[in-house]
């Protein structure tokens, strides 16, 4: 993803309700993570980051 891309994304989540619970998956998204990374995070893998 360029900026201008990323910028357009994080614009468009601020422009939407906050929910706690799906805010991080949301911001990673708009960094263009891939789907795995929040398939893990939401089963709890956190381990492979370190």
């Amino acid at each position: 993803m360029n900026a201008v891309e990323i910028e357009e994304a994080i614009s468009a989540l601020a422009e939407q309700p906050f929910a706690a619970e799906e805010f991080p998956f949301a911001f990673l998204e708009a960094f263009g993570n891939k789907a795995t990374t929040f398939l893990l995070f939401r089963r709890g893998y956190r381990h492979f980051l370190v």
